[in-house]
């Protein structure tokens, strides 16, 4: 009888390559994860500021609020496509929240820099840029 000599993969070096790969996958997927999150939060935090700025801006030569986010499209280049990130974002506090919001929007309150006895910030679902970040 003639013997076969063909090469392959045993089932035990390849049951032993899949349990490596499945160390490295627990191992990279959460670092993944929060890398994500760490770059929507820098996003979010920098549209904010940049907002924020052109909202200064405006306020100082106009002499008052802006009353929607359109009224910035001066200030800010393609202020129509400036979107916020869909995911999870990092708060100061540690906090992971997950932002849904199609756009940024305008929150005035009473406090900080008053003009007509309020205050006008960008926000992102409520939160504006110094409540994110580590």
């Amino acid at each position: 009888m003639k013997e076969s000599r063909q090469a392959g993969f045993s089932l035990l070096g390849t049951m032993i390559a899949m349990a490596i790969l499945a160390i490295l996958a627990t191992i990279a997927v959460p670092k993944f994860h929060s890398a994500i999150a760490m770059a929507n939060t820098t996003k979010v935090k920098a549209d904010l500021t940049t907002l924020d700025s052109a909202i200064a801006i405006y306020a100082t030569q106009k002499g008052r609020w802006p009353n929607q986010l359109g009224d910035l499209s001066d200030y800010v280049s393609d202020l129509d496509n400036l979107k916020p990130p869909q995911g999870k974002c990092q708060l100061k506090d540690g906090k992971i929240v997950t932002i849904s919001a199609e756009t940024y929007e305008l929150k005035k309150e009473a406090a900080g820099i008053e003009l007509d006895g309020e205050d006008c910030r960008a926000a992102c679902a409520g939160y504006t840029a110094g409540d994110f970040g580590k």
